[in-house]
């Protein structure tokens, strides 16, 4: 049996046809000549059976009922459902989600319209760095110190960043320490935004939803909690530690050398693996920097977060220092192959102190760093390549350039050069 259509309308109407964990609209318009229809779905707070999500205990009287039923889009109602859905949605944090998304509908209704507000309202103030914010009742205190990202994806090390969007959103991000159950360093990403602004806030929780789906990995960074309120979405990871693969190498010598190399590419297949699993779903990180990969220990590599992994894909979505030339211009979409390009880059100005050149104008690794073997030389050259479909897979790249450090070929003799 399931939720009754009156039952269904009612939950519509308390909702304000809109998902009360993403806050998109769940009234989809066919466009011209077509009707408009709705892709909202009543999904249960106690599963309906006792096998279910949250089924166990505290059964109410009435399993279809609307105290029983929260508003969510299909993405967000597998999300509350799969892999660790039943341990991150407890149905008492899915009650409050409800409670709190229906009394802001109600609040939204008797508004007045906009261009009848008040202009002089005081400007909502973001959390920053030294403020404890509250995530799934743990205690979080922001670190670093303040600072202006260029955007979602942009992050300048040690600095706790806010990004602020025309559409009266803000985004939040940088490190912080789980002073509570969860004591140690984490990765806040927070968005606070205005009813009705919602690509960012569908971002933020298609995430949630892939750390929840995904494989725990080595690599991967592990959910610790989530916040939402009508207003604002908070994600918190774990890091282990927030020193990045950057700072872990060149903390004795501007350029490794053949210890800190092995030490490097010995890690790679945890974080190549990690990147491989979004791979494997048809999605890209598409924002790797020295700075998004975390080295909290030898022998292990991480990312930092999702990066870019829930954003939709297009051309021209990034001009930085690491970027894909598909992501800067061209016509073709970046994906996989967008992560082994800016992870060459990453890893060459690593390895060698000096960027990468564009358009594969660049000195060889191995004459730029003596503890480099030349067998390392076409590995990155490869996954350098301008087109995606010379670039070899991100397991493969891993894979070859470990052999070509760990197993190189004998020196050539003192004078002889190479073609």
């Amino acid at each position: 049996m399931s939720a009754s259509t009156p039952t269904r309308r009612e939950l519509l109407k308390r909702g304000g046809h809109r998902c009360a964990m993403c806050q998109r609209s769940l009234v989809i318009d066919a466009g011209a000549g077509g009707d408009e229809y709705n892709i909202a779905e009543a999904a249960h707070i106690v599963a309906e059976s006792p096998a279910g999500p949250r089924g166990a205990a505290g059964r109410p009287a009435d399993i279809d009922g609307i105290d029983n039923l929260v508003l969510l889009c299909p993405s967000d109602h597998r999300t509350i459902d799969k892999g660790a859905g039943d341990w991150l949605w407890p149905s008492e944090k899915l009650r409050r989600l409800k409670r709190d998304h229906e009394s802001w509908t109600v609040v939204m209704d008797q508004r007045p319209p906009l261009q009848a507000q008040s202009r002089g309202k005081r400007k909502r103030t973001p959390p920053g760095p030294g403020d404890v914010v509250l995530v799934d009742d743990e205690p979080y205190r922001l670190c670093g110190e303040a600072g202006r990202a260029p955007d979602v994806a942009g992050h300048v090390e040690g600095a706790y960043e806010t990004v602020l969007h025309d559409d009266g959103s803000t985004w939040c991000q940088g490190h912080a320490y789980g002073e509570g159950s969860t004591e140690g360093h984490a990765w806040v990403r927070r968005l606070e935004a205005s009813p009705g602004t919602g690509e960012l806030r569908a971002m933020l929780a298609k995430e949630i939803e892939l750390l929840v789906e995904v494989p725990v990995l080595p690599g991967m960074p592990r959910l610790l909690g989530v916040e939402m309120t009508a207003e604002a979405i908070t994600l918190v990871t774990e890091i282990r530690s927030p020193v990045s693969v950057r700072g872990r190498l060149t903390r004795t010598r501007p350029i490794p050398g053949r210890d800190e190399l092995i030490l490097l590419v010995d890690a790679l297949p945890h974080l190549c693996e990690a990147l491989g699993s979004l791979h494997d779903r048809g999605l890209a990180h598409r924002a790797l920097g020295p700075g998004t990969i975390l080295m909290p220990r030898p022998g292990l590599l991480m990312l930092r977060d999702l990066g870019l992994a829930a954003a939709e894909p297009r051309v021209g979505e990034r001009d930085d220092r690491y970027h894909a030339p598909e992501q800067a211009a061209g016509t073709t979409v970046p994906g996989p192959p967008a992560d082994v390009h800016r992870l060459a880059r990453i890893l060459f100005e690593l390895i060698t102190g000096r960027p990468a050149g564009r358009r594969e104008r660049q000195a060889a690794p191995s004459v730029l760093n003596p503890d480099i073997p030349p067998a390392c030389d076409p590995v990155l050259r490869d996954a350098l390549a301008s087109d995606p479909t010379r670039r070899p897979g991100i397991g493969t790249f891993a894979a070859d350039l470990r052999a070509a450090l760990r197993n190189p070929r004998p020196a050539r003799p003192p004078g002889q050069h190479r073609n």
